[in-house]
């Protein structure tokens, strides 16, 4: 039963992806947010001019980011092609070997296609796909679609989320609900709030650190790796990764020696351990403590389920559940703690 109840909300999230997804990426931009709203409202400002100020600013720093990233993306994807040709020339040595394996293979072909009966050729039917304009026209109309929804929905939070969890409050008021869930709603907002304040302060100072490490190695565009070591940072275990395999590919298309090569991503896999191992359980690790294969696992899962969102907002989605669930086993307990002294009375 409990399989099946499971299995329908997976489906559910999954069809109904494209309406969770910015729900989801605004109510945790919302903790984010949130302190600086509460900080520039005991200054007497109220909520809703504050929450558009915090929008007008968020969106000209999304805009300024995308501006900045296209120019030097663009001339990468250019240049791409040449500096494959470089890296080919560079792995002559691999490329003859595989050569030779593949000249051999032929001939294995070869033979055993001589000894066997030949067979009629059959007509190959291809079927076109759509076009790459037509498929980047679409992601891109789904794209804004989703952000502008995630940015209206961030100033509803920010200005009017308050009156929102005073009126559930209200409904709930007479039912035996309201006491927990008021507790996780407060806790998570609290807790959820400031762990992600604070990993995005760390996440930004390892980008400056990356951007100082590649600019000091001559890496091409410091800047664009130490805004790819920010974002991809939200992402636990695999966000390096991909990261530091990015830096490699990049390290090998611009130096020549192979001390040279190996530099820039080593650094990148220090800084990534330093602030992993000691930066960010010194912070930020006492304020939630959960098993690291269930991070991963829950990467994997929201992954799978919303692709690249999924892996961004698997953290923070776990984190509400463990909140939920602590509280949820705090009230069990307190009920039979009741119930308990009630029946020696």
């Amino acid at each position: 039963m409990w399989g099946l109840f499971i299995g329908l909300i997976v489906a559910f999230l999954e069809v109904a992806h494209s309406i969770f997804i910015p729900i989801f990426f605004a109510i945790f931009a919302a903790f984010i947010l949130s302190p600086i709203v509460h900080f520039l409202h005991r200054w007497h400002l109220p909520r809703t001019i504050s929450s558009a100020l915090i929008i007008v600013l968020f969106t000209v720093g999304i805009g300024a980011l995308f501006n900045y990233l296209s120019e030097p993306i663009s001339v990468w994807m250019e240049r791409l092609p040449t500096e494959l040709k470089h890296v080919e020339k560079k792995l002559i040595v691999v490329r003859h070997s595989i050569q030779n394996v593949q000249e051999t293979t032929e001939k294995i072909d070869a033979i055993s296609s001589s000894v066997g009966v030949p067979t009629a050729r059959n007509k190959v039917v291809t079927v076109k796909p759509p076009s790459v304009l037509n498929r980047l026209l679409n992601n891109t109309q789904s794209f804004l679609v989703s952000l502008i929804s995630t940015v209206v929905l961030i100033y509803l939070l920010l200005a009017f989320g308050e009156d929102l969890a005073n009126t559930a409050r209200n409904v709930w008021r007479n039912t035996g609900y309201q006491e927990i869930f008021v507790r996780i709603a407060q806790d998570a907002r609290r807790k959820v709030s400031h762990y992600l304040l604070l990993i995005t302060v760390i996440n930004i100072g390892l980008g400056v650190c990356v951007s100082l490490v590649m600019w000091v190695t001559g890496m091409p565009n410091p800047v664009i790796w130490g805004i790819s070591a920010t974002i991809l940072n939200y992402i636990p275990y695999i966000g390096p990764a991909i990261n530091l395999a990015i830096v490699l590919a990049v390290s090998l298309l611009t130096f020549n020696n192979l001390g040279a090569v190996l530099l820039p991503p080593s650094l990148l896999l220090l800084l990534n351990i330093i602030e992993g191992q000691f930066i960010q359980p010194i912070f930020a690790g006492k304020m939630f403590i959960i098993n690291p294969i269930l991070i991963f696992v829950s990467v994997l899962f929201w992954g799978w389920l919303w692709g690249v969102a999924g892996v961004f907002l698997a953290v923070p989605i776990l984190m509400v559940l463990k909140i939920a669930v602590d509280h949820t086993r705090l009230h069990r307990t307190q009920l039979r703690g009741e119930a308990a002294l009630t029946a020696d009375e």
